[in-house]
């Protein structure tokens, strides 16, 4: 396989991992917005599993694509570099805040209480900072 076709299999890992993380929360947002369905403390422990297998390919696809353009990259003084310090820096808020919520989702696993409200609010935030992060990770591409 030669250079560019394994830089576009990472690039293409890329964004399938993001897709996975960006549509399993608005799935999960959605169906607690729905009230309580069954199963929904199911579905959202299946997706804090791709969630955490998602986020790895993430941040290895993420470290790849740095190897493949290295320093060809404009340099965070200028615009496009500023708004790459901001997109990484939004992708470990997202990675920080998230431990809480599947603290949360373990809990319910486990049997404990909560309202699908609150399972709305958390995947409803995950999704709306991820689409952030997608918005960032689109200008770049094309800024």
């Amino acid at each position: 396989m030669d250079h560019q076709s394994i830089a576009l299999l990472i690039r293409w890992l890329h964004v399938a991992a993001m897709a996975t993380i960006l549509g399993g929360a608005l799935l999960v947002a959605w169906l607690a917005a729905r009230g309580t369905p069954q199963g929904l403390v199911e579905v959202a422990v299946r997706y804090e599993q791709l969630f955490w297998l998602a986020l790895g390919v993430i941040v290895m696809t993420g470290v790849g694509n740095l190897g493949a353009f290295g320093l060809a990259l404009p340099a965070p003084s200028t615009d496009w570099g500023g708004m790459f310090v901001a997109k990484i820096t939004a992708v470990v808020l997202l990675i920080a805040l998230s431990l809480p919520r599947s603290l949360v989702v373990a809990r319910l696993a486990g049997g404990a209480d909560a309202s699908a409200k609150t399972l709305r609010w958390l995947y409803g935030g995950t999704a709306g900072g991820v689409a952030g992060i997608a918005a960032l990770a689109v200008w770049l591409a094309h800024g």
